[in-house]
């Protein structure tokens, strides 16, 4: 049943999605972050292999950060998939909780100042179990997108995530340089 939505999705849905990106273009005033007040679980942040060559298909979009030093961290097996866990958030007012994901991941690490301000996910979804110490993968969607999480305080914790790329005006206060 669920290769019959990911047929319909990838036939219909897609088409149409790009029939609609022939439309005005807009920056949206504000960009949506969702907040976890004691933080979000990050997969794939801590078992990096600095000896691995890391992988690029799928990686999130970098952009020039002043004084940030950019890290895309290798992983010593690809594809490399992460398991995000439910997790409960805040959006403006609202209290929602996001649903599990698995998904093949490519994180870049952006350190400001020595200290670790955000990580950038470029995800794939997929469903993908475990066979012989390996990922297998049984079904991947027909998207890549991003996802970054900015430790908003300076003190290791990973409060706010924002769909898309770390841009210059997403850098915390915490290592701007004081005026």
């Amino acid at each position: 049943m669920w290769r019959l939505g990911l047929l319909f999705a990838s036939l219909f849905v897609m088409p149409t999605a790009k029939a609609v990106a022939c439309d005005f273009k807009y920056d949206p005033v504000s960009m949506p972050t969702y907040y976890r007040a004691n933080g979000w679980t990050l997969p794939g942040t801590t078992d990096f292999n600095l000896a691995e060559t890391p992988q690029t298909y799928g990686s999130p979009i970098v952009m020039k950060i002043p004084g940030a030093d950019v890290q895309l961290l290798a992983h010593d097996e690809y594809p490399y998939i992460v398991q995000f866990p439910a997790q409960d958030f805040v959006l403006g007012d609202d209290h929602k909780k996001m649903r599990p994901m698995q998904a093949k991941a490519i994180i870049v690490r952006y350190s400001i100042g020595g200290k670790v301000a955000a990580f950038s996910y470029g995800l794939i979804p997929v469903k993908a179990r475990r066979a012989e110490g390996r990922w297998v993968i049984e079904s991947e969607m027909a998207c890549i997108f991003t996802a970054t999480f900015i430790d908003d305080k300076g003190d290791g914790l990973f409060r706010l995530l924002v769909p898309g790329a770390f841009t210059p005006d997403l850098v915390p206060s915490w290592v701007k340089p004081q005026s």
